[in-house]
């Protein structure tokens, strides 16, 4: 368990230092996701209803990007970092040495968390300085903590999809872009599944990314369901941890094949 946990720490240094302090890694994040979040809100701002309540979709917004971080960290943060092991010769060391991937993930997910924080500290200030101070009032808190960790639960699932990917295919930059923007989107996590199409919703309701959401959302703005909150939490549960089982095979299958076949060059 020292052993472990000292693991956890170098790693955890290593990233502090190399990503947010060296290389600026921090200051230029911030400018991207800052102009990235305009660029976002602006024409919701132009083409919004002028009857609408300023805080209620300024909240709307807020939820929605924090949603789409959560899947940036998933697909760039945790199944990308496969490509750069691959690339940097980490992942044989792991390999050949038997410590695992454990240690590696623990010591950059409180990176990839602290980003995302301060990223929606950003995106609050931002949307409290184009439209107006989000309304957030978290109206039950065991609901908003249970659709956060399912949220946490999926993504990981979809990441180690990605990273069995990886392995597999040496290069999955298009699947990356594709999954990483349409997912959210075709998923529910931009906005209501109540909102969406009927094909798009069925559709939604069949991939475990939407229940997380729509928890997150009805906790925190208080939208309408498309189904009833039991439904949601039953399902939800369900079928996250089912994914998430189910991906941890695929991503075994893929590096059993890599010990087979050799390891995959991948592009940077």
């Amino acid at each position: 368990m020292l052993k472990l946990a000292r693991r956890v720490l170098a790693v955890l240094k290593a990233y502090v230092l190399s990503d947010l302090v060296r290389s600026r890694g921090l200051f230029y994040g911030l400018m991207g996701i800052s102009l990235w979040i305009l660029l976002f809100t602006l024409p919701v701002t132009l083409f919004a209803d002028p009857g609408s309540d300023p805080g209620f979709l300024s909240a709307q917004v807020f939820t929605g990007i924090m949603v789409f971080l959560f899947y940036s960290a998933a697909t760039w943060d945790w199944a990308a970092e496969i490509r750069w092991m691959i690339n940097d010769g980490r992942l044989e060391y792991y390999i050949a040495s038997g410590s695992g991937f454990l240690p590696h993930y623990l010591g950059i997910m409180p990176i990839s968390f602290t980003w995302v924080s301060l990223s929606l500290g950003a995106t609050y200030f931002l949307l409290s300085l184009v439209l107006t101070p989000p309304v957030l009032v978290i109206r039950d808190w065991i609901l908003f903590f249970y659709g956060l960790v399912l949220l946490v639960v999926t993504l990981l699932g979809y990441a180690l999809i990605l990273g069995g990917t990886i392995l597999s295919a040496g290069a999955s930059g298009a699947i990356i872009e594709f999954l990483g923007f349409i997912l959210p989107v075709a998923t529910g996590g931009l906005t209501p599944l109540a909102r969406l199409p009927r094909q798009l919703r069925i559709f939604a309701l069949t991939t475990p990314f939407s229940y997380p959401a729509e928890l997150l959302r009805h906790s925190l703005l208080g939208t309408p369901l498309v189904l009833n909150v039991g439904e949601i939490i039953l399902y939800g549960g369900v079928y996250s941890l089912v994914f998430f089982m189910l991906s941890t095979l695929y991503f075994k299958y893929q590096l059993r094949k890599v010990l087979r076949e050799g390891m995959r060059l991948t592009a940077r």
